[in-house]
């Protein structure tokens, strides 16, 4: 291994170095096919060519920690390892086994903790015979190795002189649905640091937030233009930074190319806009009733685990109480089912489900359904549904995982019956639009003693802080202090929940309305967030969606409109660096649209008709 890097290493030469490819690929695909390839592959391939010339075992062990493994695990599986030469996984931070006649690939967060760990494995010691693994060594990186940690693993001649592979992957990141990413950062004091810190420079948390989010650019290929709210200084600082550290990628990677750099044909170089919670505090408030939305609200779930009461086929009976079994189920990709109805309204999802489940009944020479269930179109019971699936056995697979998602869809509404959601989402859409379903504009006195209403209906305070939570940020504050404290009163919420209200402040949103000006961006942001429940954000005020419980649009969505289409205002989302012409940008893009996952029909009272 050389004694110091002269260049940092590019991505891998599947990401970096090669064309792109005219099949559009996932970035699921792109992150297993770094991973298979362009590490454990390759890494493979160098020991098979060590063991023929006499090295030992052709096995690898590969030995991650809690960060890494995450990474690998939202992407590949056991299966691909095994296929690649890998005979065990090991934790790095816990005790191991040797494997003296194997090759050891480690595969870490460049963090200080983790290569101490791994500096140990090679440094002697009284009472340790010899090292863990055999004469080679692989060291992947998720992100940039920092020079003070790369000197360490210098310091260990053991280690040095056994290394073949050391290379930073650029895969910090996890990979949990085929286009969507998020960096694993869970830490109590994440908000407090973005949002409770007056310091003008980014702290530690930010700056590997920024690194992470490098590390995604590196992976897709993509070099963007940063863009970032105007007067938040939060974001232009994470602007700012992302961009010195994109700039530094680059310089240190002459070989890896970005869509839009000119030589690559029929590419485009991306934008990057980086906003905080502040941008919408509404959203994440408002009970939303789409499949994913409602599982991960109301049901108890532990990352993509979920463990839900399974009917069971054996002793369910009609009139009898239903017995039931406690089942853990993974809702992630791997679930062809969990795919397509994830992102639908609930009332679809069931409906969904019946029909495929009534399909294969219908379709199979042996009746499970009672004559009178037959040909109704009603939703299918969950009773019926386990005698469907005992007499059905040829189809027991697929009505397996068909029953699977019923049986979690029908605890979802029981949630939702049970909460009281029906009137309470009802109430929380109108606050949202300042309409009511019926399109009525009520005043705010009749909408503030339906509140209160609902504060003596609910007995989870939690669900009273939703609440009074979502009429401060969509009135930007109470008229007054008097209306304040009232609701306040009613809500009888605890210290801890109180002071999580008050933090809404830090957010931008006041908890008594302020003066403002007519051209600041608090005063035009509730025309602008109606502008954007009409379709296409034309202000037209039909709903987009069928449901009068989901009639509430994001705001985000308008942004995003504004931006696939060029109209992102430049001086209310300046950019890091000029951006170029605004037509070069745009380029095909213009004839691209975001569109909702709702449907675009008339108003149905779902809730009323089908729980």
């Amino acid at each position: 291994m050389p004694s110091s890097r002269k260049k940092k290493p590019s991505p891998s030469s599947s990401t970096s170095t090669s064309a792109p490819s005219s099949k559009t690929q996932s970035l699921r695909d792109i992150v297993q096919q770094h991973l298979l390839e362009d590490v454990f592959e390759a890494s493979s391939t160098a020991v098979q060519q060590h063991q023929g010339q006499g090295g030992g075992s052709s096995w690898m062990v590969l030995v991650v920690d809690p960060e890494s493994l995450r990474v690998i695990s939202s992407s590949i599986g056991m299966y691909n390892l095994m296929e690649h030469h890998v005979s065990i996984v090991e934790d790095l931070m816990k005790k191991r086994a040797p494997f003296r006649d194997q090759a050891v690939l480690y595969f870490v967060e460049p963090n200080e903790k983790s290569i101490k760990r791994i500096i140990e494995d090679w440094t002697p010691s009284v009472g340790k015979k010899g090292p863990l693994y055999g004469d080679t060594v692989f060291l992947y990186f998720l992100g940039r190795l920092p020079d003070e940690l790369f000197s360490m693993i210098k310091s260990c001649k053991e280690l040095v002189k056994r290394v073949k592979v050391l290379k930073e992957v650029n895969l910090d990141f996890l990979t949990k649905e085929a286009d969507a990413f998020h960096f694993d950062m869970k830490t109590d004091s994440l908000y407090s640091d973005l949002y409770l810190s007056n310091s003008s420079t980014p702290s530690p948390l930010q700056d590997r937030m920024i690194s992470k989010l490098v590390t995604v650019c590196a992976t897709l290929n993509e070099y963007p233009h940063v863009r970032f709210p105007a007067k938040n200084p939060l974001c232009e600082r994470l602007a700012n930074l992302f961009q010195q550290k994109m700039n530094e990628f680059v310089g240190a990677n002459a070989e890896w190319w970005y869509n839009g750099d000119g030589v690559h044909p029929n590419s485009e170089r991306a934008t990057i806009l980086i906003l905080d919670r502040k941008d919408d505090c509404l959203s994440p408030l408002i009970h939303e009733f789409t499949y994913e939305a409602m599982v991960n609200d109301l049901l108890p779930m532990d990352d993509d685990r979920i463990t839900y009461d399974s009917v069971n086929a054996g002793t369910a009976k009609e009139g009898s109480e239903e017995a039931t079994t406690k089942m853990d189920a993974l809702l992630n990709d791997n679930d062809e089912v969990w795919v397509e109805l994830r992102g639908k309204h609930i009332a679809d999802v069931i409906q969904t489900l019946s029909a495929k489940i009534r399909d294969i009944v219908d379709s199979s020479t042996g009746s499970a359904l009672t004559s009178s269930a037959k040909g109704t179109g009603k939703a299918l019971s969950i009773n019926q549904m386990a005698k469907a699936l005992k007499a059905l056995p040829e189809y027991r697979e697929i009505m397996s995982k068909l029953s699977q998602h019923m049986q979690i869809a029908h605890q979802c509404m029981d949630s939702f019956n049970r909460l009281g959601l029906l009137d309470l989402s009802d109430l929380e859409q109108t606050l949202a639009t300042g309409k009511t379903d019926e399109g009525r504009t009520p005043k705010l006195k009749e909408l503030l003693g339906q509140v209160v209403e609902q504060f003596r209906q609910q007995s989870d305070s939690m669900m009273r802080l939703r609440l009074l939570a979502i009429v401060i940020v969509s009135q930007r504050g109470l008229s007054s202090d008097s209306d304040l404290q009232k609701l306040l009163h009613e809500a009888n919420l605890s210290p801890k929940e109180l002071a999580a209200l008050q933090n809404l402040e830090k957010m931008g949103c006041p908890m008594v309305q302020v003066q403002e000006g007519k051209g600041s961006k608090l005063a035009n942001l509730r025309d602008k967030r109606v502008s954007a429940y009409g379709r296409g954000g034309s202000g037209s005020s039909e709903s987009e969606s069928e449901y009068s419980s989901s009639r509430y649009v994001c705001i985000l969505k308008s942004l995003m409109e504004d931006a696939a289409s060029g109209n992102l205002s430049v001086d209310d989302y300046p950019s890091v660096m000029p951006l170029p012409d605004a037509e070069a940008m745009l380029g095909s893009s213009k004839s691209k649209s975001v569109s909702s996952v709702r449907k675009a029909t008339g108003s149905s009272q779902w809730a009323k008709t089908s729980t």
